[in-house]
């Protein structure tokens, strides 16, 4: 399967561990990933339509009975969506994770980063930034993979969940890393430099149309970050009880592992009222302080917004397709877009032109 091949010749390419962050820019990932995201571009466009055509056959068996041609139409298209659905999620998960890859090798700069010390840059907004270099290599993966997914005219579903997933993984990555270092990293002034850098990095996602996104798979790094912070003064008057109401996102494990190793400086020991009460303790020792990879969130097929419409073709094609040689509408709308297809796995299977070069296979439909 052609699929499977470039899949496997993507992976071939990967090196197993990688050492320095990797150049950045819709130039480095197009190669590699612009076929990939073609493929779950199209495959989904051709799974609604081939789910539209069931509909329209079932209708047809119960006001018609049995019918060997209708029901031979209606194996043919269950087979063709289980094709379908099978390289939407192989081209998916192959997506995501030669992009979150790419991000292992870039997030550990992020628990170093002082954004006090960077050059002040232009950005988005009135006022100047100041992104520091560790932080601007992740943040080139996320734009790189934005434009590439946008490009490619990927449905906006799958966009909002690719990148849910890679702000899921950097979220997990991030705050593991954080609670297994702990030392430094847990007292006030690091933890100010580790809240200012994630509020750039949530503010340039959000600049790109994903803030909502990043903000609800950012919330155990974040309860973490403002948890450091917060004035030594001030969170040594805290008890356990408000604590754990004001940061609820942290687990009692995750809670206390961080109390417990907090430098409140002056060699102070913990207070007492950050102790668990007694209901809570076995919470805090059978609890797991890190993150699971495995509760990433599923993949949901969207339902509506595609750019193909049975009987239509393009949804910005400025109306239905003409009935030509004595083709219907929406039969000729499906044989159209397989058309399409067929052409780009020719060239992905003959390399006739450089995968970043390839037109979109729906290029001229309007």
């Amino acid at each position: 399967m052609v699929l499977q091949e470039k899949i496997k010749e993507i992976g071939d390419r990967q090196p197993e561990n990688d050492g320095d962050p990797p150049a950045q820019g819709p130039g480095v990932l197009g190669p590699d990933l612009r076929p990939l995201t073609l493929w779950l571009a199209n495959a989904t466009e051709l799974l609604n339509l081939a789910q539209a055509r069931v509909l329209e056959l079932e209708k047809e068996l119960e006001l018609e009975g049995p019918c060997p041609e209708l029901s031979g139409d209606l194996e043919t298209c269950d087979e063709a969506m289980a094709v379908l659905d099978e390289v939407i999620m192989s081209t998916f998960q192959q997506t995501v994770y030669y992009l979150t890859k790419r991000l292992y090798a870039t997030l550990p700069a992020l628990l170093e980063a002082n954004p006090f010390a960077a050059p002040l840059e232009a950005g988005a907004g009135p006022e100047p930034l100041r992104v520091p270099d560790g932080v601007s290599p992740t943040l080139g993966v996320f734009q790189s993979a934005l434009e590439l997914s946008r490009g490619c005219r990927l449905h906006p579903d799958l966009v909002s969940q690719t990148f849910g997933y890679l702000f899921f993984f950097c979220n997990a990555s991030l705050f593991n890393s954080l609670m297994e270092r702990g030392g430094a990293l847990f007292q006030w002034g690091r933890a100010v430099r580790l809240r200012t850098t994630l509020d750039l990095v949530l503010d340039s996602v959000a600049a790109m149309g994903l803030g909502d996104v990043a903000a609800e798979f950012f919330q155990k790094l974040s309860a973490a970050s403002n948890l450091l912070c917060t004035p030594r003064a001030c969170l040594s008057k805290m008890t356990w009880s408000r604590l754990r109401a004001e940061f609820p996102a942290l687990s009692p494990a995750q809670l206390h592992h961080i109390l417990s190793h907090y430098q409140l400086g002056g060699g102070q020991a913990p207070p007492p009222a950050w102790s668990p009460p007694p209901e809570e303790r076995e919470q805090v020792t059978a609890g797991d302080i890190f993150e699971s990879f495995s509760e990433h969130p599923p993949l949901l097929l969207p339902s509506r917004g595609f750019l193909l419409r049975a009987g239509g073709g393009a949804e910005d094609a400025g109306g239905g397709a003409e009935d030509k040689g004595g083709v219907p509408e929406e039969e000729g709308g499906l044989l159209q877009a397989l058309s399409r297809v067929r052409r780009l796995l020719w060239d992905l299977e003959h390399d006739e032109v450089p995968a970043n070069q390839r037109g979109l296979p729906w290029d001229g439909a309007a």
